[in-house]
């Protein structure tokens, strides 16, 4: 909600709610067009055990996460971040990384992009019910998020080896 001098409030329950495309719920707090294409925030919800999406990068966008509730395990490159409530988690486009959640409880956390853009990502993964966790062997699916993935700038890769 617009207030009179131009900010923006956002309720805990305001945003749009998204089935996670790697399960659990996501709600779309702040959009591309709240931020002037500066940024987006997303509140999203890993279920326990999650494996998070396949290994991926960002070739347009700047992602941190911001733990809510619970632990993050992150991989970033040949590291391993486990990040307790309360840690940020700055992941630079271009870098190879995986969230998860190998934990017994839900993680709760807040996804930011930079700049905006990511936004309807999440919006037709969902509608779509875009696969993000599973590797692929059908290749009209394959080409199908192929064609998605790349609009956005978001592109599967492998790690390096671990040293």
């Amino acid at each position: 909600m617009r207030t009179d001098n131009g900010g923006l409030l956002v309720s805990p329950d305001d945003g749009e709610v998204l089935a996670n495309p790697i399960g659990g719920r996501m709600v779309v707090k702040l959009r591309d067009s709240d931020t002037g294409g500066a940024y987006s925030i997303h509140d999203n919800i890993i279920p326990p055990g999650s494996p998070g999406p396949r290994p991926h990068i960002h070739r347009d966008h700047d992602e941190v996460f911001y733990v809510l509730e619970g632990v993050l395990t992150v991989r970033v490159g040949p590291r391993t971040i486990t990040a307790p409530t309360g840690s940020f988690v700055v992941v630079p486009r271009g870098v190879i990384h995986q969230p998860s959640n190998p934990e017994t409880e839900p993680t709760r956390v807040l996804l930011m992009f930079s700049p905006a853009g990511m936004d309807r990502f999440f919006e037709e993964a969902a509608e779509g019910r875009i696969p993000l966790q599973a590797a692929l062997t059908d290749p009209a699916v394959l080409e199908k998020l192929t064609a998605f993935t790349s609009k956005y700038g978001y592109a599967f890769a492998e790690f390096p080896p671990r040293s």
